[in-house]
């Protein structure tokens, strides 16, 4: 286990409440953080559409948005923007990519198939490679927010955030591919 630990803080700075939950099952543990590790860092989606992503997935879960808000702040997103997402809308003044992006993640959060409109729009701006990588960011931020819900995980403390923050500011950065 403190393998899996050191490995999930060198990628994300520190062990959330929710690793640490998901310790009781260690077996499951260690390809779950991993595929975490891949959908956060290794995709080839941009820091901005990967929070982008995250944040609409994760608009009704407390413990995942107070994560991710200051994130996507971080990355390029307003308080504006992030309201909008909050409440369950697309922000229009994203620019086309982003957009279809965020309609695309509404539409896989509340089961839906895309409607013709966003899958063109996906396709014209995505490579299949990147088309992939959202689907697979979305599906595992879903995953986190069933079992942040189910299994009850608290909030870690505020100074753990800053904590977080401050890494994210200096090394997640380092993860964080250009535009594709």
């Amino acid at each position: 286990m403190e393998e899996t630990f050191h490995q999930i803080a060198t990628s994300r700075g520190y062990v959330s409440n929710l690793m640490r939950t998901i310790a009781h099952a260690p077996d499951g543990l260690r390809p779950f953080a991993a595929f975490g590790e891949y959908c956060r860092y290794g995709t080839a989606l941009t820091e901005k559409q990967r929070e982008l992503a995250i944040l609409v997935v994760l608009r009704d879960v407390s413990y995942g948005w107070q994560h991710h808000a200051p994130l996507g702040l971080a990355a390029g997103l307003t308080r504006e923007q992030l309201g909008l997402i909050r409440e369950g809308r697309a922000p229009r003044d994203l620019d086309p990519l982003e957009l279809t992006l965020c309609e695309f993640a509404f539409e896989i959060t509340a089961w839906r198939r895309p409607p013709p409109r966003i899958e063109e729009a996906v396709h014209k701006f995505l490579t299949p490679r990147q088309i992939v990588d959202f689907a697979l960011l979305v599906s595992y931020y879903m995953s986190v927010a069933a079992m942040t819900i189910v299994l009850d995980v608290g909030l870690e403390a505020p100074e753990v955030f800053l904590r977080e923050q401050a890494w994210q500011a200096e090394y997640g950065a380092g993860y964080a591919d250009e535009e594709p």
